[in-house]
């Protein structure tokens, strides 16, 4: 069955003029996309790699602090982004194929699953909040407070969370701002690999929620 005959898109690239070769312009796209990424890891990887000192160095106090994370929200949070990482690929191989309306109807999904993610985190942070167990706050009673070394690592876990709340609350973001875009006639055969280049990132926020959730939720329970 021909691409014609399913009401497929043609599928292209717009070259910019500073660029030799469509094929050069997504390469500097996806090697651009990646190089930040890196540095976005080595970030996460400080924080994570604090955690698991903590860990080692006062392991009964972490494992205080960490049985009052709510599991299941971690590991349902988990499974959802997973499930958007698989509609964000779907999108990616919808748009290789030039079906425009089932690509958004992919990237519309995986913005619902982000926030679904963001929902049931701010769910948690409530809770937290109600078992006073932010002590940061300093007019609020700490639940833990007869072990400060607990500090350490719940104060560690609320900044890797909520930077990565942060990365999600963009993406989703500019996640929006391409579905409008790529929901336009004509997108697929202009900019198909803004597509490509943009399911690095929401991949990236995925995995590092990956490596999250063992560190923070599982290994120190």
């Amino acid at each position: 069955m021909s691409a014609d005959s399913i009401g497929a898109d043609p599928v292209g690239v717009t070259r910019a003029e500073h660029f030799a070769t469509v094929a050069q312009q997504r390469h500097a796209a996806t090697l651009g996309m990646w190089a930040w990424l890196l540095t976005e890891l080595l970030l996460f990887s400080g924080l994570f790699l604090t955690a698991l000192i903590l860990r080692l160095l006062h392991p009964e106090a972490v494992q205080a602090a960490a049985g009052h994370l709510k599991f299941w929200i971690g590991v349902v949070n988990t499974v959802v982004l997973l499930c958007s990482s698989l509609t964000m690929s779907a999108a990616i191989e919808l748009s290789r194929l030039g079906w425009q309306r089932p690509m958004v109807g992919c990237l519309l999904a995986t913005a619902s699953l982000g926030l679904l993610f963001l929902v049931l985190k701010g769910y948690e942070y409530v809770a937290d909040y109600e078992e006073h167990m932010m002590p940061f706050l300093a007019r609020r009673p700490y639940a833990l407070a007869e072990q400060p070394a607990t500090r350490l690592f719940v104060n560690l876990y609320y900044v890797a969370t909520a930077l990565h709340a942060v990365h999600l609350v963009t993406g989703i973001a500019i996640l929006l701002g391409l579905t409008w875009k790529a929901s336009r006639p004509g997108f697929l055969l202009r900019h198909q690999n803004w597509i490509e280049v943009y399911g690095l990132y929401w991949h990236f926020i995925d995995l590092i929620w990956i490596i999250a959730f063992p560190v923070l939720y599982v290994v120190n329970r």
